[in-house]
């Protein structure tokens, strides 16, 4: 279950147990375990048994054609706004504040009534961007593209892929979602 040194993680990727591990700097805990809290590379102290994510540099910029990570900040009805976070294929984060625009007719290829019954607040996204001025806009209408990290309405605890709906073991609930052929893997090179 412990991570290893120099993972990259996400916002909710289990680190370790708070028995074992004091929560660092990019970390909380929560029932018994220390949680990321941001994108970054896992750094563990043994002397002082501290885990920690050390964010990634940010330097990163965002083009055109640039597979993204991001987090669901908002549902709009037919617009969602992400908070891009990284860069597939880089390994720094983005070198600002950046916030992209997610239209419901840019989700899938399938018909999508609205934003929410694709997305909820909170679940990191794989996207493309398909414009950066005046505003960004991304897609996710390509099947590697989508959810690569769930959360339950209910709980907010991870939920895992099956039968291609996300399935939370604490409240069995299934949750029918745009997600990602990537889910679960997030693609980043490691320094």
């Amino acid at each position: 279950m412990k991570k290893t040194e120099d993972d990259i993680v996400a916002p909710g990727d289990k680190i370790g147990a708070s028995e074992e591990w004091l929560p660092g700097e990019g970390t909380y805990e929560e029932e018994g375990y220390v949680y990321s809290s941001i994108f970054g590379k896992v750094k563990y102290d043994d002397e002082d048994l501290v885990a920690s994510v050390e964010g990634v540099n940010p330097v990163s910029l965002v083009e055109n054609g640039d597979i993204v990570y991001g987090k669901i900040n908002n549902n709009r009805g037919s617009i969602a706004s992400i908070s891009i976070e990284l860069v597939e294929g880089e390994p720094r984060g983005i070198a600002m504040d950046l916030e992209g625009s997610l239209h419901v007719s840019k989700i899938s290829e399938d018909y999508i009534e609205s934003v929410d019954t694709a997305y909820k607040k909170g679940d990191i996204v794989r996207a493309k961007v398909i414009q950066t001025e005046p505003s960004i806009q991304v897609t996710t209408k390509e099947k590697n593209l989508g959810i690569v990290k769930g959360f339950c309405t209910d709980c907010r605890k991870d939920m895992e892929l099956r039968r291609n709906k996300l399935y939370c073991e604490y409240c069995d609930l299934y949750d029918k979602r745009k997600i990602s052929k990537a889910y679960g893997k997030i693609k980043l090179k490691k320094r």
